[in-house]
Parts: C-alpha cells; structure tokens; sequence
C-alpha cells in the first residue's frame, strides 16, 4: 500500500470536519494544520529519519560559530573530530563564569547556544576558545521538511504508522478553528493513542545500555 500524499491527508481531514468546503477551511488552511501537527510529533519525539549533521571548522582565536544550516530542531552531539572527543554542553552563566573577561585557548571541550548570528541561524560558542583549526562534528534532529501538494504532492519521512498522529492532530485543530473545543479534545485524545501503538511498532531498540545523563556519568563512561 503506497504512502498517504499530502492530497490524501487533506481529504482525510476534511471528511472528519464533517465535509466542510473549502469556503469555510481551505485547503491551504488545512495543509498548515498538518505541518503544524508534523513538527509538534518531531519536536516531541525522535525519529531517526529526521537525525543529520553538520561541521563546525573553527579558527584560532573565535569562540563563536553560526551553523551554516537553519533547520535544527534539537542539538542531540557536537564531538571533536580532530581530536576525537565528545564536547558536553554548559550553560551561558557557567561560559561567563569560567571566562570572566579573559580567554582561555585550548581544545573545546564545552559549547553551548548563544543566541544566532546575522544570518539568523543557530550560533554555537566554544569553551575553552579554539587554539587552532578543529572539525566540529553537530549531530541533530532536523524540522522534517513540509509536506506539500505541488507540484508533486508528498509524505511524510516518519514511519507510516504515525500518518494518523499527523491526521488526528491536524482534524483537533480544524475543529478548534470551528470552535468546537470538546470536539478537538476528542480528536486530540485519539492522536495521542495512536501515539502509543505507533512508538511501539516503530521505535528500534539499542544493544548499548542507556547512557546516563549527568555530565559525570557521560565522562565516567567515556573513560
């Protein structure tokens, strides 16, 4: 059975509106429901569809980088490549409290997000700064890319048992916009069961036992 279209999930949509025209909810209007729902599903969970990378070089003596890309939905890694290390992340207090006016060179060992550069994209500063020229590996969960009907209508990247979590939230939001509340309520409580068995038959399991999530327990096993 070939994949919904963006076309398929607009009728979909409409049907479960109770057949409004498109006077009332355009299509347009409804393929905004859908990637609104789309982004909400990969914001919330991880799909391995939606991991990608990109590379930092830096340059000695600059602390900060803007990406080169706009679509990170979430940081996951940035790992040394030239130094083969992984970087752990800090908070900004902590940065303006090791530095405190002065710089330290060296190899990066930390980063954290510092707002974006000019170009509006994501800029990440490195602590210690950069002490010469290193390849920043940044591993991430992208913003899946929106569906669209033309000029050819597509699907979604996700597996195909979350089409219906997409559906389901996108009928809620219609409804809402019709201003029947308890109605979107129900449609929402269907998108989120349609979560469960979805993540069960999707989701892939690791052989590696979970990580811990402390800076120490991530050192301790890198050790």
């Amino acid at each position: 059975m070939a994949r919904l279209t963006a076309d398929d999930m607009i009728d979909i949509v409409r049907d479960c509106l109770g057949g409004e025209t498109s006077e009332t909810i355009s299509d347009t209007r409804i393929l905004r429901y859908l990637n609104q729902s789309y982004l909400e599903l990969a914001s919330e969970y991880h799909f391995l569809q939606l991991s990608t990378s990109s590379t930092i070089t830096t340059a000695s003596g600059t602390a900060a980088y803007e990406l080169s890309v706009s679509n990170v939905l979430k940081f996951e890694d940035l790992v040394d490549d030239t130094n083969n290390q992984l970087l752990y992340r800090m908070a900004e207090w902590q940065y303006n409290k090791f530095t405190q006016g002065s710089t330290t060179t060296g190899v990066p060992s930390y980063w954290f997000i510092s707002g974006v550069g000019s170009n509006d994209r994501y800029e990440v500063t490195f602590w210690p700064t950069p002490a010469g020229t290193y390849t920043i590996n940044v591993y991430y969960t992208q913003a899946p890319d929106e569906l669209v009907t033309s000029p050819t209508a597509t699907s979604a990247v996700i597996p195909a048992p979350w089409d219906d979590s997409i559906i389901y939230r996108a009928v809620a939001r219609g409804w809402m916009q019709l201003g029947d509340p308890d109605v979107a309520s129900k449609w929402r409580g269907m998108a989120r069961q349609n979560d469960s068995s979805a993540e069960k038959s999707t989701y892939e399991s690791s052989y590696i036992r979970v990580r811990p999530g402390s800076v120490i327990g991530r050192a301790l096993r890198d050790v």
